[in-house]
């Protein structure tokens, strides 16, 4: 095995472990703000909002100090400020307090994705860009397929038991990180993305495929982050399954997803056809629909993985076409993050208060129309930027 594969595994390893610890965060606090604090639904969803706002405001704000930084430090940073954050919320009896360790807890994440992602992809274009694409989204996807089922039995012994796995597990991983990166020659040699572009010269040859992508993803994680934040709650409470069998389905999704990641990173037949990309977000507005007849496990399961299959569809276009070509490409991993982060965000608050004031089926159909709508705005924008920047970005027949 040559150093970039052992680099790229010892990446795919990190991703997955930090991955499926947020994961499990982000169930078991579900839970433990419901069963040990008895917040609303639309309490829980502004509490798991904090930390996800906080991402998005820390990722913005310190994209250009990390630049100077070697990737590896920011991420050993970023895993031991996360579990020590976690610390401080099994230490919060207010809900003041909650908010604040999760916000501390959101500004340590932003360390690690974007830092991540351009890591994976410095240096790398077409076939070798989409292998580390793939190898990339393959190791977080396989946590997050895997951590909604181990949260669930966690839960089901106890509340609080997922959450001390966390924090144990986040140190350990901080550990193994700054202990295997400087102790490995060309892991150590890894340099700061500002002194990699001076020290290159680069030109920049992005395609404006990236914007519909960038929407794409958007939508995406907007239908995601009701089903990760409330759609437990509604399964629980209204379905009555148990935690085990939502792991399931969470895990279903998961699942699929990896199996679709792994078999995109080997095809090129996506690259740069936007039609693709509109199918793909149309699928998603029609699958929003489906779900208000969703009742049963058995057609919750077949949701789950048909969502599993146009979620990994839509995420592999949008961080190829975002990064492909790009000089810059932890501000492109920036931008990624803030667009994926505000969906989770805005699909868990206003799903949550949707749900909580009126029904699930409500919430599905509005999201099923807001995302027709939004399809339809998007195309003449996009339409109407190409026409006027023809001469600066790709002909608009790359979109057949």
């Amino acid at each position: 095995m040559n150093h970039d594969n052992k680099q790229l595994l010892f990446l795919s390893v990190t991703s997955f472990f930090a991955q499926m610890l947020i994961s499990m965060l982000n169930l078991s606090l579900i839970y433990y703000l419901r069963d040990i604090f008895n917040y609303s639904p639309s309490i829980i969803a502004l509490a798991t909002a904090s930390f996800s706002i906080a991402y998005v405001v820390f990722c913005m704000v310190s994209e250009k100090p990390t630049n100077n930084f070697s990737p590896r430090n920011t991420i050993f940073f970023s895993l031991l400020g996360m579990g020590l954050s976690i610390v401080l919320l099994l230490l919060s009896k207010t809900y003041l307090t909650i908010i604040l360790s999760l916000t501390m807890y959101g500004a340590f994440m932003a360390l690690l994705w974007p830092q991540m992602g351009a890591w994976y992809s410095r240096g790398r274009e077409k076939k070798d860009l989409n292998r580390a694409v793939s190898f990339f989204n393959l190791s977080w996807g396989f946590a997050m397929a895997v951590s909604p089922l181990l949260c669930g039995i966690l839960t089901e012994i106890n509340v609080v038991l997922p959450i001390y796995v966390v924090i144990v597990s986040f140190i350990v991983l901080s550990i193994f990180v700054i202990i295997i990166s400087n102790k490995v020659p060309y892991l150590k040699a890894v340099e700061s993305e500002s002194n990699y572009k001076k020290q290159n010269k680069l030109t920049d040859n992005s395609t404006s495929l990236r914007f519909i992508s960038w929407a794409a993803l958007f939508l995406a994680y907007f239908y995601l982050g009701f089903l990760l934040n409330i759609f437990p709650l509604y399964a629980r409470e209204v379905l009555a399954l148990s935690e085990t069998k939502i792991g399931g389905l969470l895990w279903s999704r998961g699942l699929i997803s990896c199996i679709a990641f792994f078999a995109l990173g080997k095809m090129s037949f996506w690259h740069f056809k936007g039609s693709l990309i509109i199918i793909g977000q149309v699928a998603l507005a029609v699958l929003s629909y489906m779900a208000i007849y969703s009742k049963t496990y058995f057609s919750l399961l077949i949701l789950f993985t048909l969502f599993g299959f146009i979620f990994a569809l839509i995420y592999m276009q949008s961080i190829f076409h975002g990064i492909s070509g790009a000089i810059n490409r932890t501000n492109r991993m920036v931008v990624q993050e803030v667009l994926l982060t505000s969906g989770v965000v805005l699909g868990a608050v206003f799903g949550g208060y949707i749900y909580e004031k009126i029904n699930y089926e409500r919430v599905m159909l509005d999201f099923s129309k807001f995302m027709f709508v939004f399809i339809i705005l998007e195309m003449i924008t996009y339409y109407v930027y190409l026409h006027y920047n023809s001469r600066k970005l790709v002909k608009i027949n790359q979109f057949n």
